[in-house]
């Protein structure tokens, strides 16, 4: 492949009028009427033109991830990627999906790779695939599994040789579900991302070095792709002034490209690639309590999506719609921006929504894309059907407490992590008893990232960032027995930014332990609670819940489809339908609603299991509808979540 050099001021000005005279003329656009057949094709990125075969192309591609749509809709979604328009599809591929206990990989289910590569294949469609080692994606610990962290030494996405080594083993595996589905061997498979927004750094600790992303160049190579490797960057990254975070061979792309500007401070970086813009935003991801905002309104908009679109076109150069298909953060998958959790709905206002049902954004694209490239794509496929649910009245309950094992998964002096425990997301109690009674201040210590604090079974605190530093202090004047039991809560590890600099931000738990005016507790005991499926045997007891509270019910259903079940009722927690963990809900919003697939989902009895944390709910109830509910006017909190501590 070629690389990039230094982009001259003559050559600049020739490429600058060769675009403006890209720009004049509508039927400029290029895309090859060649597609993925089971044969080789030539692919290459050189003289600022992607050819497959040697016809210039144009890649119209649009983004969707593992692990945030099912399997089952699958080719759906490409049908409907192909009816609006896109040639390429683009595929996050989450390393902490693939390899959930270290040294085990899982290729199946939501995971199989190679099964939606041909079945882009079948549907006549390109593909790149992402499969990090680092994602980001909003996505928990933006991709990298929770295991790394019981390694404190070992430094995440820089050179340190045993974070490689875990990359080397984990894209051996992921070469080898996709080797023969590569351009060159006959399948989809144009290109590969090797990591994602390195160059992002924090201002305050000084830029890094390019030793980890040359390692991880070595690693897809020696693994055998022959695919174009890429890297993308945002607008703040050292590759755009210096050179020598230029990696030979490996193709330079700017997120959310859409000026002028953009493409002059690029130019130099990308040399004789082609432009590929990896990330065209059709809105924004939200967190919890950050409200609808202006700025997340303003993307939102048609005409915004339409006029960036417009303007990449008119300069002929390649994107990623990212994301066409949002999704859901189903179970415990989300991430956070530092301390910002980013909540259960992944929609993105993408031209499909988490449904799965085409938008007004979607065919205002389709129709754009169909006048500007001169094609003519399919029909789209039929929308999912959606179903209304009557009121699901909640009569059982049971107190979280009753629901832990007999026997701790650890005694010991000071409290340790969730990792340390060999334990990925939900929840660890942290149990101590005293005899005497307990008086005076209690005080959590880096509680990541949300504690609930009981005494016999009471709550009495909450300590949480986002509530501000006086939460995780709390006075006491407990007489007799007393039971102190701190229920620390994992709200998604970070995953922006993740670096060597912030994954002492990852660790869950009560990392700092507890003390009782200033003076250290010990003598802990610690309970595992991953509530995987939520509680294996429903045990219900009488009266209102004091404290941190299952509830459960059954309803019925005469046919099947898609839902969002309303929690307006509720405060803060999780949904189980069937076993299935549907995710978090919170009334701090902006999102009041979990959406439940027709897949999870069956023609008579449902079982359905509610875990709040809070008070217990005045109704204990939960319909069903058929769109999300937004609620506007979300509760901010008292502290800025989304920037470094």
């Amino acid at each position: 492949m070629n690389q990039p050099h230094r982009f001259s001021f003559a050559k600049s000005i020739l490429f600058g009028c060769a675009m403006l005279g890209l720009a004049a003329s509508a039927s400029a656009q290029s895309v090859t009427s060649i597609v993925p057949d089971g044969k080789p094709h030539k692919f290459e990125a050189r003289d600022h033109q992607f050819f497959i075969d040697g016809q210039p192309t144009m890649l119209i591609s649009g983004e969707m991830h593992f692990g945030r749509v099912l399997p089952e809709d699958w080719e759906t979604r490409i049908k409907q990627a192909k009816a609006m328009g896109l040639n390429t599809i683009s595929f996050y591929l989450f390393w902490n999906q693939v390899e959930p206990k270290e040294g085990q990989f899982n290729f199946k289910g939501t995971n199989d790779v190679r099964r939606v590569l041909k079945l882009c294949q079948d549907n006549g469609m390109w593909a790149i695939l992402r499969p990090g080692p680092y994602c980001c994606a909003e996505v928990e610990y933006g991709g990298i599994p929770y295991w790394t962290l019981k390694y404190p030494d070992v430094k995440i996405r820089v050179a340190d040789p045993k974070f490689l080594e875990w990359c080397r083993r984990y894209m051996q595996q992921v070469y080898k579900q996709v080797a023969d589905l590569q351009v060159s061997k006959g399948g989809p498979l144009l290109m590969v991302q090797i990591d994602n927004e390195y160059g992002i750094t924090d201002p305050q600790l000084g830029p890094k070095n390019n030793d980890y992303l040359v390692a991880l160049n070595k690693i897809f190579k020696d693994v055998g792709f022959e695919t174009q490797l890429f890297v993308c960057n945002p607008t703040h990254a050292p590759e755009w002034t210096d050179p020598n975070y230029r990696i030979p061979g490996v193709m330079i792309c700017r997120n959310g490209l859409s000026t002028d500007v953009m493409f002059k401070q690029s130019a130099d970086a990308i040399g004789d690639y082609p432009v590929f813009v990896p990330e065209v935003y059709p809105a924004w991801f939200l967190g919890w309590g950050d409200g609808v905002t202006k700025d997340y309104r303003t993307k939102a908009t048609i005409p915004a999506i339409v006029d960036w679109t417009t303007y990449l076109l008119d300069h002929q150069y390649s994107f990623n719609y990212y994301v066409f298909f949002g999704g859901t953060n189903f179970g415990f998958y989300n991430g956070s921006n530092f301390f910002d959790s980013v909540i259960t709905s992944y929609d993105y206002s993408a031209p499909i929504d988490e449904v799965g049902r085409t938008t007004d954004k979607y065919r205002a694209l389709r129709d754009l894309l169909s006048k500007r490239l001169n094609i003519k794509p399919p029909a789209p496929p039929p929308d999912p059907v959606t179903i209304d649910l009557p009121a699901i009245k909640f009569t059982e309950q049971e107190a979280l407490l009753s629901t832990i094992p007999a026997k701790p998964t650890l005694v010991a002096d000071q409290p340790v992590s969730m990792e340390k425990l060999d334990q990925d997301y939900g929840f660890v109690l942290y149990r101590k008893k005293f005899d005497d009674g307990l008086k005076g201040t209690l005080e959590l210590k880096q509680a990541m990232d949300y504690a609930i604090v009981m005494v016999n079974g009471k709550t009495v605190g909450k300590a949480f960032r986002g509530y501000g530093p006086d939460s995780s202090k709390i006075a006491l004047n407990e007489t007799g027995p007393v039971t102190l039991d701190i229920l620390v809560y994992n709200l998604g590890r970070i995953s922006v930014v993740t670096s060597d600099r912030t994954q002492y931000l990852a660790r869950k738990g009560l990392l700092g332990g507890a003390s009782l005016d200033g003076q250290d507790l010990i003598g802990w005991e610690m309970y595992s609670l991953p509530y995987v499926s939520g509680v294996d045997k429903f045990k219900a007891t009488d009266g209102p819940q004091t404290g941190p509270a299952f509830y459960h019910a059954t309803f019925t259903v005469d046919k099947v489809g898609g839902t969002f079940l309303d929690l307006s009722n509720w405060s803060f927690g999780v949904v189980w339908v069937n076993g299935h963990n549907l995710g978090r809900f919170w009334d701090r919003g902006p999102v009041r609603s979990l959406f439940v697939p027709s897949q999870w989902l069956k023609k008579g009895k449902n079982d359905i299991t509610v875990l709040e944390l809070h008070d217990a709910p005045k109704t204990a109830e939960i319909t069903g509808g058929k769109n999300s509910i937004m609620q506007e006017a979300a509760v901010p909190f008292a502290v800025k979540l989304d920037k470094a501590p």
